[in-house]
């Protein structure tokens, strides 16, 4: 069973727990005479709702190790702010209890974070030339993803680039930002 498997059958049982006690327990009861164990309840379901969906939404993803990892987090960070998924996911299982509905949400999470990554990991996209045939055409490959670019889809496959020229394009943006003055190119 992968970890994510145990977080997700963890929290369903922490769901049924929560969701009995709601049902048989009066609300005032559970407010004052059961607040400890139900407030360490609801603290229990929050921790492995928060660790289920990391798991789903963050596993795999993939990071440009050649762009602060501060932008790119504030990317994300302000992706999940504007989404609203997770007032939506924290409401959705106080009101059905149901592991799966937080997985859909968190999969939607997961596609939002890969669509805002995609401008840094696209900085890792090259022309693949080989330089014993220069005759074929070059390659479009992603050196991050390990993906080529074919028929209008990405496939995962690994190239061996030694013998390869790689061309990147950088974008305009950071070329202007980056680019040395004309007195310290002579």
């Amino acid at each position: 069973m992968t970890k994510q498997e145990e977080l997700g059958s963890s929290l369903q049982t922490l769901l049924s727990f929560l969701k009995k006690n709601r049902e048989h327990v009066g609300r005032e009861l559970l407010h004052t005479h059961y607040r400890k164990p139900y407030y360490e309840l609801l603290a229990r379901v929050n921790q492995t709702a928060t660790a289920y969906v990391k798991a789903v939404a963050l596993s795999g993803l993939l990071i440009n190790p050649d762009v602060s990892i501060d932008k790119q987090c504030m990317a994300i960070n302000q992706a999940i702010e504007n989404s609203g998924l997770l007032k939506e996911m924290g409401r959705s299982i106080s009101r059905t209890y149901d592991v799966t509905i937080l997985h859909q949400l968190a999969l939607q999470l997961r596609a939002l974070l890969i669509d805002v990554l995609e401008p840094y990991i696209n900085l890792k996209t090259c022309l693949v030339a080989d330089l014993s045939d220069m005759e074929r055409e070059p390659i479009i490959y992603n050196t991050l993803s390990k993906c080529i670019y074919k028929n209008s889809e990405w496939i995962y496959h690994e190239l061996d680039l030694y013998g390869k020229l790689l061309i990147f394009i950088k974008p305009e943006n950071t070329i202007a930002g980056n680019a040395p003055a004309e007195s310290e190119i002579a």
